[in-house]
């Protein structure tokens, strides 16, 4: 006997709707959301024929997942279609550390030889940043990645703290990377301050390990946490709905220390749409 398509494919009964609805709903709210990860290469000693790995660090990934987040990452692209097509996997996205965007990039020559640029990196990272924010796609940056930030969105840097603001805290520790060493102010009212939770007048302890910061903030971002000696910490831009910048390391300290924990959960309910 043949059967219509009809009794083949039931209509399906309101309660089984609901249900599916319920389920979807359900589905979104405990999404974890995709958290792009800046990744880099970089030749490992004894590597087999010199060839390089592109990865990150593992603490970058650990951060991410504590907060919630699927780690996902992304290797150095310089196409502007396919830097288009990564944005469009990705809910957030973490910008890493890693050595000093070309001094080029806002117009200046290397102050010396301890400027050691990776022009791929800046190739892949700078396009993307300018891409994200444009987008308003949750950006959390760190480090090298502040400074990417405040480059691509037309900003500058110190080159060389040690030599450019030769009586400024050393903001290269020697400590283990998990170890605080010196404070930074957050300023009040602002996103940052929210984010970790303190007052105005408290400073929040943080590991150091750069050579180079923001010096002049591009349009858009404010300054929202400073060194004892002024150097500049943190930026974020007002309007977006999540792009902060940190020069310090919290990936190293999230494990034990809930206050650096709270950039990477504020990140991942970014990108989840909670804020």
């Amino acid at each position: 006997m043949v059967r219509d398509a009809d009794s083949l494919n039931p209509a399906p009964s309101p309660q089984s709707e609901r249900r599916f609805a319920q389920s979807v709903s359900s589905s979104s709210a405990t999404r974890r959301p995709v958290i792009g990860i800046t990744g880099y290469a970089h030749i490992p000693e004894n590597a087999p024929l010199g060839l390089p790995i592109i990865g990150a660090r593992s603490a970058d990934v650990h951060a991410v997942q504590l907060a919630g987040g699927l780690a996902f990452l992304l290797p150095p692209i310089s196409d502007a279609d396919e830097i288009d097509q990564v944005l469009d996997l990705v809910d957030g996205l973490l910008f890493t550390g890693g050595r000093d965007v070309d001094p080029a990039e806002y117009g200046e020559s290397p102050v010396n030889d301890t400027v050691v640029v990776t022009p791929e990196r800046d190739a892949f990272e700078l396009p993307l940043m300018r891409r994200a924010v444009a987008r308003d796609l949750p950006v959390l940056a760190i480090c090298r990645g502040c400074q990417v930030m405040g480059v691509a969105l037309g900003g500058s840097l110190w080159q060389d703290l040690p030599s450019q603001k030769p009586d400024g805290l050393v903001h290269s520790q020697k400590e283990a990377r998990a170890e605080t060493t010196h404070t930074v102010r957050v300023e009040p009212n602002t996103r940052l301050q929210a984010i970790l939770g303190v007052s105005p007048t408290e400073d929040v302890p943080t590991n150091t390990f750069h050579h180079q910061a923001i010096h002049r903030v591009p349009d858009g971002f404010v300054p929202t946490a400073y060194a004892p000696d002024g150097c500049i910490e943190a930026i974020e831009a007002p309007g977006r709905r999540f792009a902060v910048g940190v020069q310090w390391h919290p990936e190293f300290l999230a494990p034990g220390q809930e206050i650096h924990r709270r950039l990477f959960e504020s990140l991942v309910s970014a990108s989840r749409g909670d804020s």
